[in-house]
């Protein structure tokens, strides 16, 4: 993933965690009130759901391992993992685990 692309997907989580503890009349809040009825009817969710599986999906890009990308586009499309998938998955649980993440 490009760099900048990268950084806009950080920018969308900042502006969404910023929504999240924001004050009345600002951007956020006003962000904060635009989202919660799409987001439960939708995605069966809310806003710190989201935050937290963009927090999952940026990990797995930040990390820029071979195989991510298809094991990111079929998690967040809910395709069922295909064999190469789960070879995917493995190496990024083992590189978060070799990180310090407790997994």
């Amino acid at each position: 993933m490009p760099h900048h692309a990268l950084d806009a997907v950080w920018a969308c989580h900042a502006a969404l965690a910023g929504a999240v503890d924001s004050s009345p009349g600002d951007d956020g809040a006003h962000l904060a009130n635009l989202l919660p009825d799409y987001l439960q009817v939708v995605h069966g969710t809310d806003l710190r759901g989201v935050i937290a599986s963009l927090e999952r999906v940026l990990a797995v890009l930040t990390l820029d391992l071979p195989g991510t990308y298809e094991l990111v586009t079929r998690a967040l499309l809910r395709q069922d993992l295909t064999a190469d998938n789960r070879a995917a998955f493995n190496e990024v649980l083992t590189a978060w685990r070799s990180a310090g993440v407790d997994c």
